[in-house]
């Protein structure tokens, strides 16, 4: 067959083959990849049955059809893409043969598709005015809806408008949208699709069909199902243990992280996710455990190492551990960051870890190496700056350290714990009055806080107002969770005012017994200076035998401790010897101080 002869056959064929032909013969391949998404035709149909050759006649619009085939494989922009759809309409109107009109419809849902995309894109990273938004999702909307028309398995199209109804907050619609583009996905599936791109896209449409259900049942039931459709989804993994564990649903969680473990072992996500849902369990064990395996398994994995070493850290600063023990669990967890950053020198957890414990064990050398490190890397870390002021606490910097604390406070003005940590940063100091100031602010908002409270309380003390002091005390102790640690200070400063307070209207004996006991069970009668108030608590009684007793545990523990009070325990022991109960009243006088700013730039 000559070339001649060839061509007149792609010409009897009709437009779609002779485009093709011209195309190839142009090596129009090398100009670009031909992918499905940008062009009309993504699979070649089965030829149809002609009785007779065809002819240009009897297909008006193979002419424009070829223009807008051409087009759209040249040029991209917005502006060619309403040529293509013009010209895909014009050749629909006058008439193409079976699988033209097959592929123009494709060509013409495309480029829609294609044009409704970009014209979205103008929202992307930019403050238009509200009519201006109105208009540019109206005319995507349009398209949108011209695309789903030509080509109604076109799922793409359906998302995009389920995105749009969802921005206008039509929270019905963007359902049904993403409702009709699971379905036909589904359908992919079910019909036997083995391409793994439908299986994520079905994930990514269902998890976008969850967030738009109000109740969080049918939420996590949706995120579950994004699941199934793909395991190896992250993201659905992620939104559904955060889900779960929203709603208290911490087993099912933790079931969920477990499963997702078996086919990713390594996912940092899953790691972290896993071991903090075992430690607010109070899983510890199961948590060493799981760690202990996996490090064994795996020697080579930094994260497993800064993971145990919280699980150190953890031990080390609850409950009331024995010193030894303690300072065990503070060593191991430092070999575990210096393990950590041996095989990872960019894990930044670790090094963050190994700052807390080297503070805890007063090597404030290495504490500022790891936090100068911090600091050039991520100084945006919060953490940071509390360990720098914790560093400059300790070495007796409290300056520094309020000067850190108050540059927090400047960039988060309304966040209690941090006005909170700089009001005690300011008793400590010598400024209870400045303190004072952001204790009666934060009551003011919330006035059953008992941190707050529980903080005045201390400040009052400080200022000698004791029968206030004690009123805030009680107040904290209504409000505060049986379980909170903080709740035997919170007894033992209740219990030590009643007992050793001058002023003879707000003593209380019986009470101050009450609170000093209970104090003492909660620590398991292991802390010096609560063993001390107890003591107090029977000499207000004139229980001095009973006084004598505790007064000398606390001296002893005290001197394990090494508890910087030991003088005062010691003393105080003498005066319950000596028949005598144990008066005290401080009154802080305001420490003067010249800041940059006024009040140290902190509105309190």
């Amino acid at each position: 067959m000559s070339l001649q002869v060839g061509f007149g056959w792609f010409r009897a064929r009709g437009p779609r083959a002779r485009f093709l032909a011209a195309f190839l013969a142009c090596g129009g391949f090398v100009t670009g990849s031909w992918q499905t998404s940008n062009l009309a035709w993504a699979q070649d149909k089965p030829a149809a049955t002609e009785s007779k050759p065809a002819s240009d006649d009897d297909f008006k619009g193979s002419e424009a059809f070829e223009q807008a085939s051409r087009l759209r494989v040249t040029e991209s922009s917005k502006e060619s893409l309403g040529k293509v759809i013009e010209l895909c309409k014009k050749a629909l109107e006058l008439g193409l043969d079976e699988l033209d009109t097959v592929d123009a419809k494709k060509m013409l849902g495309a480029a829609s598709f294609q044009r409704a995309q970009k014209s979205l894109e103008e929202l992307a990273g930019a403050r238009l005015p509200a009519a201006r938004v109105t208009k540019v999702t109206g005319e995507a909307m349009q398209d949108l809806q011209a695309a789903i028309e030509a080509d109604p398995d076109l799922v793409d199209a359906y998302v995009m408008k389920a995105r749009i109804h969802l921005l206008r907050q039509e929270i019905g619609k963007g359902g049904e949208a993403l409702d009709t583009a699971r379905s036909k996905l589904q359908a992919m599936v079910d019909a036997g699709e083995r391409d793994p791109d439908i299986k994520k896209k079905l994930s990514e449409v269902i998890i976008m069909r969850s967030v738009s259900r109000q109740d969080v049942d049918e939420r996590i039931e949706d995120l579950l199902k994004a699941i199934d459709a793909d395991p190896e989804n992250e993201r659905a993994i992620q939104l559904t243990v955060e889900s779960l564990a929203s709603v208290g649903r911490n087993d099912e969680a933790e079931a969920v992280v477990r499963k997702f473990l078996e086919t990713d072992p390594n996912n940092d996500y899953a790691l972290r996710r896993l071991m903090l849902i075992l430690v607010q369990a109070e899983k510890m064990d199961q948590a060493s455990s799981f760690l202990n395996e996996k490090i064994e398994k795996h020697p080579e994995l930094s994260v497993l190492y800064s993971l145990r070493s919280n699980l150190f850290l953890m031990k080390a600063s609850t409950g009331n551990p024995e010193p030894q023990d303690r300072k065990g669990w503070l060593e191991s967890g430092k070999a575990d960051c210096d393990k950590a950053v041996e095989l990872d020198a960019e894990n930044l957890d670790a090094y963050l870890n190994r700052a807390r414990i080297c503070l805890a064990l007063k090597d404030y050398d290495q504490a500022k190496k790891d936090l100068d490190y911090l600091q050039e890397k991520r100084p945006e870390i919060p953490d940071i700056a509390f360990l720098k002021m914790d560093l400059a606490i300790q070495e007796k910097r409290v300056g520094d350290a309020i000067a850190e604390l108050e540059r927090l406070v400047q960039l988060n003005p309304e966040n209690r714990l941090l006005l909170m940590q700089l009001a005690s940063m300011y008793q400590m100091d010598d400024r209870p009055r400045k303190a004072l100031r952001i204790a009666d602010r934060l009551i003011n908002v919330e006035p059953t806080d008992w941190q707050a409270l529980r903080l005045r309380g201390d400040v009052l003390l400080a200022l000698g107002r004791h029968a206030d002091a004690i009123n805030d005390y009680e107040e904290a102790v209504k409000n505060i969770p049986e379980d909170e640690e903080d709740l035997s200070g919170v007894l033992n400063n209740l219990s030590w005012v009643l007992s050793t307070s001058p002023e003879d209207s707000v003593r209380n004996g019986d009470r101050a017994l009450e609170a000093g006991l209970k104090a003492c069970e909660l620590t398991e009668y292991k802390k010096s200076h609560i063993l001390s108030t107890l003591a107090a608590a029977y000499a207000e009684l004139g229980q001095f035998d009973k006084a004598i007793e505790w007064s000398s545990k606390a001296v002893e523990l005290g001197a394990k401790e090494e508890a910087e009070q030991l003088d005062q325990l010691k003393e105080e022991l003498k005066n319950y010897q000596d028949k005598k109960p144990w008066r005290e009243k401080k009154e802080t006088e305001e420490k003067q101080t010249k800041p940059a700013k006024p009040d140290g730039g902190i509105d309190t």
